[in-house]
């Protein structure tokens, strides 16, 4: 009722109110709704999933997806708009384009804040029929499910998969020099009793303050006394052979399959 230009959320609400009941807002979206804080470059044109055959206008910003899978019964409210659930907005954002990598990368921030679990999204891909990257989002979700919360852990357990050497505990919780808590990435406990943690650093540790908090936080653990190494996540996908052959000469074992039982010897 005013001629000003709407607003993002005032353009939400009319994209679903157009078609009407079962339609909501899905994919990005939804997550951005629901206070997503990664891909913010996806968020520009509005998701809208609706039924196939349904009639809508083509209002700017709007991105129309019809499905003969809407199931209104899992649509959840946010904010006073319909949206589908987290984990199907998850697995529509994922498989909504085209890159394999950010589709597992996406469903791993989601669950990585809290935003919705391992369950959640293995009971949404139940349900959402033949997806782009279903088997590798299957994968990527098993894997995160195992511990893995950011796709760099992901690509190291593929790596230590690939090169059968031993799979380390994820996400370890410790305990700095001053009493706070703290996660490690990636940390072995070897049979002569010694800890080595693998620590992988995206992007965001070359800023500055991350750089000298990642610092005081390694002093930490060596004091500790565990034995540190670093790697970034470019190494893990690019030169994966190269961080194996440090892991190996640290003592990480090897690991061969005898008699469909897995057992770990040191080369």
């Amino acid at each position: 009722m005013q001629n000003s230009v709407p607003s993002r959320r005032q353009l939400m609400l009319i994209a679903v109110l157009d078609v009407g009941y079962p339609a909501a807002l899905a994919s990005h979206t939804a997550l951005e709704v629901a206070g997503f804080s990664s891909f913010a470059h996806e968020a520009d044109d509005i998701h809208i999933l609706i039924p196939h055959g349904s009639r809508c206008h083509v209002l700017p910003g709007v991105k129309i997806h019809e499905s003969r899978r809407v199931r209104p019964e899992f649509h959840i409210e946010l904010a006073g708009l319909p949206c589908t659930d987290i984990a199907r907005s998850a697995i529509d954002a994922a498989a909504w384009q085209p890159w394999p990598r950010f589709a597992c990368a996406l469903v791993a921030a989601v669950v990585q804040q809290r935003l919705c679990t391992v369950d959640e999204l293995q009971r949404a891909m139940e349900h959402v029929g033949r997806v782009r990257h279903k088997a590798h989002l299957r994968e990527a979700i098993r894997d995160i499910g195992g511990g893995s919360q950011a796709l760099s852990e992901i690509d190291l357990i593929r790596l230590c998969r690939r090169f059968g050497i031993q799979e380390p505990d994820r996400q370890v919780k410790r305990f700095d020099s001053h009493g706070r808590l703290r996660y490690l990435d990636a940390e072995w406990q070897l049979s002569d009793g010694r800890r080595v943690v693998l620590e992988i650093d995206g992007a965001h540790h070359l800023d500055v303050q991350s750089w000298q908090l990642d610092m005081r936080r390694d002093r930490s653990l060596v004091i500790g006394g565990a034995q540190l190494l670093r790697a970034t996540a470019i190494e893990l996908r690019v030169e994966p052979a190269l961080v194996v052959a440090d892991l190996c000469a640290i003592g990480v074992p090897q690991v061969v399959s005898i008699s469909g039982r897995q057992s770990s010897h040191r080369r």
